[in-house]
């Protein structure tokens, strides 16, 4: 794991939630942890923008072969 993203998490996270005023909005944490999480591991196993890409050559008339 990145210590990037450690550390982002941490500051943003961790330390908002610590905060009595923001408990309200952190403690369900099934609604915001999870998904949070599988976001994470589908975009670590994923080129950046490969869906993007894939619908762009799916809709270009040349097949995707050509240099636009």
């Amino acid at each position: 794991m990145n210590w990037g993203y450690i550390s982002a998490f941490w500051t943003t996270v961790v330390m908002n939630c610590v905060q009595p005023v923001n408990w309200q909005a952190c403690l369900p944490v099934q609604d915001w942890l999870f998904p949070a999480i599988g976001d994470y591991i589908r975009f670590r196993t994923e080129e950046p923008y490969a869906s993007e890409r894939r619908i762009l050559r799916s809709i270009r008339m040349d097949g995707g072969g050509a240099k636009p």
